[in-house]
């Protein structure tokens, strides 16, 4: 991982790249900051830089920029197998009820998978990605074990070992687990680098906290997340600002969101509300239902990516109510559509509407029964736009 791949984070890849060219690179580093800022990429970049072994220099400050990701060190590090860089992260056991702990060991080929497919990944991908199904990812007793036998060895090649621990706030969850690793935290052996990457501070145990270099990393700013949008991906600046406007700084779901395009989330929503307004009150239950049925096949990531879409749309539509559309960032189909609604219902009803989708939205994410979730919101929605006894817009 280059740090030029990173989105953002200038003054973030500044500080790290001067750590190493000052030599004062702090052994047990914590990247601490929210979902989707690029942490974890930032800590591959990292690793791979320290161990490069031609890094690159700008000809104009005859400073290094980047690792050179030729030498062998690089290539390795690129493809996830440098075996001086060792990785941590929740896991579960493959058998229930075995004697066999949870180890980071068992999943690494998929670990190398998931994160050369995408670095900005959150745990639900991660589990997701493993089959986890309804099984909760842990760092054991086991595993800290082993990442204190890694750190002892004699590195392989390089002048550092580097240990990246994924989503450290899962030592918690095995109450003095994390404990087993403070000696290292604040002792470890001589060219040992230890990168915690975490998202929740008030999850992390304070003694893991006392003993970290601390390096706060903040959301995306919303100029970087265009930039990437327009120059990486090739979007219209009309479709980045939008993306730009749902994802919040989170490029995991700035990449979903791209992603969920073709999907056509909008249509399928105008879809949902045509239900309610054309259909004949006699046959609604039918039509309602065929809806549903089409909505409970879509799968979790694309209903939890509609239930998003949704409250994004209602937002603008709130926007168009009390402040005009001179901020809207709607397409202009949409907007027609959200200017119609901003005239029918009032604050009282977008409240609940808001409630209603936000509380969808997390039973969703706690698999709950789709098809039985999609028909209650239906009949919440139903009886709103029948007491309002609406209308079609002009088309």
């Amino acid at each position: 991982m280059f740090f030029s791949e990173i989105i953002g984070q200038k003054v973030i890849k500044e500080k790290l790249l001067l750590s190493v060219q000052q030599n004062r690179v702090s052994h047990s580093q914590l990247f601490l900051g929210p979902e989707g800022n690029g942490s974890l990429a930032l800590a591959l970049a990292y690793a791979q830089y320290i161990n490069c072994e031609n890094k690159q220099v700008n000809a104009r400050t005859n400073s290094e920029t980047d690792s050179c990701g030729m030498c062998l060190s690089c290539i390795k590090s690129q493809k996830m197998i440098h075996p001086d860089i060792h990785f941590s992260f929740p896991a579960f056991k493959l058998k229930s009820g075995s004697d066999h702990p949870a180890l980071s060991s068992d999943f690494i080929k998929q670990w190398r998978e998931a994160l050369l497919s995408n670095p900005y990944l959150n745990l639900s991908d991660w589990l997701d990605f493993i089959d986890a199904e309804n099984k909760q990812g842990n760092i054991s007793a086991e595993e800290c074990r082993v990442i204190i036998h890694d750190l002892s060895m004699k590195t392989y090649e390089s002048k550092y070992k580097v240990m990246i621990i994924w989503r450290p706030e899962f030592f918690s969850q095995g109450g003095k687990i994390g404990n087993v690793l403070l000696k290292l935290l604040e002792e470890p052996p001589e060219n040992t680098l230890i990168l915690l990457v975490a998202e929740n501070r008030d999850e992390l145990l304070s003694t893991i906290l006392s003993r970290c270099q601390i390096v706060s990393i903040p959301r995306l700013t919303d100029d970087d997340v265009m930039d990437s949008l327009i120059n990486k991906h090739d979007l219209s600046r009309e479709a980045a600002k939008k993306i730009v406007r749902q994802s919040e700084g989170n490029y995991r779901d700035v990449l979903r969101l791209i992603n969920s395009t073709e999907d056509n989330e909008f249509e399928f929503l105008k879809k949902w509300m045509h239900v309610f307004i054309t259909t004949n009150p006699a046959t609604a239950s039918a039509e309602i239902t065929k809806w549903v049925d089409e909505a409970a096949r879509l799968g979790r990531e694309k209903q939890k990516s509609f239930f998003r879409f949704s409250l994004e749309f209602f937002r603008e539509c709130v926007m168009l109510q009390q402040a005009g559309d001179q901020h809207s960032i709607l397409l202009d189909e949409e907007k027609r559509m959200a200017a119609w609604l901003s005239k029918q219902l009032d604050m009282e009803d977008w409240h609940r509407i808001q409630e209603w989708f936000e509380q969808a939205h997390y039973y969703i994410e706690r698999n709950a029964h789709s098809k039985v979730l999609f028909m209650n919101l239906s009949l919440n929605l139903q009886k709103i736009i029948t007491n309002k006894k609406l209308v079609l817009p002009a088309q």
